[in-house]
């Protein structure tokens, strides 16, 4: 199941929001992310959170519209998206995609990539929308492919301590079974040299950050 999440941070229009929102099976809006929901005249499946950040106006048509509402204390051990995220999972998603996640408050920006990077998402493949990059959460043991096109400038960071056993075909820079610290640069401004990319890797959480043609 492919699930679209809106977040509360920085989010603009763009063809490659739309052609998410033709995919998506699910929708849910995290708390404030109804506002982009709204801004964006779309209409989500679930809206959940504390809902602090929704526009009163807003949850109030929600409300009338009988769409489905998972309301939380303000004072929990979670954050909105970390909810919606857990929701999904529960729902059987294999493909969530996050849409401002990013942007705002850096504490937040930094949380919802760690958060996208947690071993109980494993089983997800989560992207994140980023203004003139996607950005995907790359777990060890798998063999992902990458789709793009010659010349596209790419990224692979890893997120938790090194990352092992790193092999990347279809770039400019390739490696074969080699270790990327966590903290070095070594996997930044790679190429891709090949419309379709593989990374593979056996130990560490790697972040790819794809950046627009």
């Amino acid at each position: 199941m492919f699930t679209l999440i809106f977040a509360n941070g920085t989010l603009d229009s763009s063809p490659e929001l739309a052609a998410l929102l033709k995919q998506a099976d699910l929708i849910i809006a995290a708390d404030g992310g109804a506002n982009h929901c709204t801004r964006l005249a779309v209409t989500p499946d679930i809206l959940l959170g504390d809902l602090d950040s929704i526009d009163a106006h807003i949850l109030a048509a929600y409300e009338h519209a009988g769409i489905t509402i998972h309301r939380y204390p303000v004072q929990k051990d979670a954050t909105d998206l970390e909810l919606a995220l857990d929701l999904a999972k529960e729902k059987g998603a294999r493909t969530v995609w996050l849409a401002g996640a990013l942007g705002g408050r850096w504490d937040m920006s930094l949380a919802n990539l760690m958060l996208a990077a947690n071993e109980k998402y494993q089983e997800q493949h989560i992207f994140l929308l980023a203004g003139n990059c996607f950005m995907h959460l790359l777990h060890p043991g798998k063999v992902h492919t990458i789709n793009g096109a010659p010349g596209q400038k790419i990224s692979v960071l890893p997120l938790k301590g090194d990352a092992c056993g790193v092999t990347l075909r279809g770039f400019t820079y390739p490696l074969t079974e080699q270790t990327i610290s966590f903290g070095s640069s070594r996997g930044v401004s790679n190429i891709m040299r090949e419309n379709n990319a593989t990374i593979h890797h056996t130990a560490g959480i790697l972040l790819c950050i794809l950046f627009a043609e």
